[in-house]
């Protein structure tokens, strides 16, 4: 038998859900999507007669107002998530609790416990929904018209105001064109970059009759850019102010490790599409080690883990070819976990027995390590990730720093090159919660990259010499085949200003799979297709 239900026209307990979504509104933590928050809120309102019809109703509604949270949210589309779900299913199930804990903050807690009794309470008294369907009438308002209904004598000087703005910050451009930030113009500028990138080369593809006498490492390190190191306070770390060239705008062009191990191997060319670094047809025009290879260096890779998430070995593999890692890391005993529970192992370890050992020829050498990555566990030690990670990236940077005292006191002929991977997002924002990278921002991408040369390098100046102009890999590669055809190692002396003179230079844009992001003036601006675009805001 049907019973009747007594609803009526009322919100109820969703006035709770639509007052969050306007104070998060007006807090500039969410957006506001006028058409879809009203139709959810005329389909909970709607009186229903029966009550199994009206509990079927609000189920579903319950699902869509999940959904047009995240919809209004600033969260990569749930698209994102689910196409990297086999990665993500590798997680330690630790390191998924404390993701969850992150994205749902104390503040945001309080915030619905607040709402809950305050409705509670004051419901008794005043009709609530009048004054939250209010609110979400204003919300819906375009800022730009609020402002005009509030102070209209102002608008139109405003406007022009704005304008100028504009046009100085654009004739103060360090570049003759102006960029256009509407789609159509965004989507140019991308087609315009990549199209001049591909026809840019290194130098080092052309170098012949070139016998080196010294080695190279890389040192590619995965978390750390910028933005993390002010994070930890650790931008005056004494090893920073080692290497005799320091990049101070090197974009990564990527926030994952297997992309950025790719743009490494094809530091020759310029920068590709994220979709171009797993064409193999690239690959020998463009590979830095295969070059340095025809030169008479040997290939080397060496790394503190096992290399077999993401296929990260594979990929390092199918660009220089098969490798067994220099290092036997198995005979080694672990320092930390990773975020999949593998084994990590001490950097000073590693890096020793490599210094250690002996070989008939240069060697290029890669070694990769993943000891201040999110998620980690010190064997030994407790505390949460942002912890953790700060008193890691203490440790690396102070390992590195002693390795350079054990290279100098050598007095081995080796050129180290510091290239992080990318960074941690370690401090997050309001579209990405500490340790997610999906949008390659350029707090992420923007990494600290130093040269030391260690050895009997003759070089005029003693002091640091920093790059500020935007750079990326094609610089590295144009600096190495300035530094084999220098001579420093033969006795010529060098003068690093002028061994740094003219490197190409190289706008920050950055690529993940289905992500691309623009830096443009102070600005950036994101893109899930490639066609629409959106300003990011942190």
């Amino acid at each position: 038998m049907k019973t009747k239900d007594t609803s009526s026209w009322s919100l109820g307990l969703w006035t709770i859900y639509f007052a969050l979504k306007v104070i998060l509104f007006w807090n500039d933590t969410l957006g506001f999507s006028p058409l879809y928050n009203f139709s959810l809120l005329a389909f909970v309102t709607l009186p229903i007669r029966w009550r199994l019809a009206n509990g079927l109703r609000h189920f579903f509604a319950v699902l869509i107002a999940i959904y047009l949270l995240h919809y209004d949210s600033y969260l990569p589309p749930l698209e994102r998530l689910t196409s990297q779900w086999d990665l993500i299913s590798q997680f330690d199930t630790s390191y998924l609790v404390e993701l969850l804990v992150d994205f749902v903050s104390l503040d945001f807690l309080l915030l619905i416990t607040t709402l809950c009794v305050g409705y509670l309470y004051l419901n008794q008294i005043f009709r609530l929904s009048t004054f939250v369907i209010l609110a979400m009438v204003l919300s819906s308002i375009p800022q730009g018209m609020l402002k005009n209904l509030s102070s209209p004598n102002a608008s139109f000087p405003n406007a022009i105001a704005t304008e100028n703005i504009n046009n100085n910050a654009q004739n103060d451009s360090t570049t003759d064109d102006v960029i256009e930030t509407s789609p159509q113009g965004l989507n140019r500028y991308l087609n315009s970059f990549f199209k001049e990138q591909a026809t840019v080369t290194s130098t080092l593809s052309t170098l012949d009759n070139i016998e080196p006498n010294f080695d190279i490492l890389f040192l590619n390190i995965c978390s750390l850019a910028w933005d993390d190191l002010e994070f930890t306070g650790q931008t005056q770390h004494p090893l920073l102010a080692e290497f005799d060239i320091l990049f101070r705008q090197f974009n990564s062009a990527t926030s994952y490790s297997g992309p950025a191990v790719l743009r490494i191997l094809r530091a020759n060319c310029g920068q590709q599409t994220h979709s171009e670094l797993f064409e193999n047809s690239l690959t020998k025009k463009c590979s830095l080690f295969d070059n340095l290879a025809e030169l008479g260096f040997e290939k080397e890779v060496l790394m503190n883990h096992d290399g077999r998430f993401d296929g990260f070995s594979k990929h390092i593999a199918n660009n220089i070819g098969p490798f067994t890692p220099a290092v036997d890391i198995e005979t080694l005993s672990p320092t930390q976990y990773a975020f999949d529970g593998t084994k990590i192992y001490q950097d000073s370890s590693v890096l020793t027995t490599w210094s250690e050992q002996t070989k008939s020829k240069p060697t290029v050498s890669l070694y990769n390590t993943i000891s201040i990555h999110d998620g980690n566990r010190v064997v030994g030690e407790k505390g949460t990730r942002l912890v953790t990670y700060k008193r890691q990236q203490k440790i690396l940077l102070d390992d590195l720093n002693s390795f350079f005292k054990q290279l100098k006191n050598s007095e081995r002929n080796i050129v180290v090159i510091f290239l992080p991977e990318h960074g941690a997002s370690i401090r997050g924002d309001r579209m990405q919660i500490s340790g997610m990278r999906e949008i390659p921002t350029k707090a992420i991408t923007d990494i600290p990259v130093g040269i030391k040369f260690f050895g009997n390098a003759q070089v005029s100046s003693s002091q640091q010499v920093q790059i500020t102009a935007p750079s990326s890999y094609l610089a590295l590669s144009e600096l190495l085949s300035k530094v084999l055809e220098s001579g420093m190692y033969q006795g010529n002396s060098v003068d690093l200003n002028e061994l740094v003179k003219d490197l190409p230079e190289t706008p920050f844009v950055s690529q993940n799979s289905g992500t691309t992001m623009l830096s443009i003036e102070d600005r950036q601006f994101y893109s899930f297709d490639e066609k629409s675009w959106t300003e990011y805001r942190q």
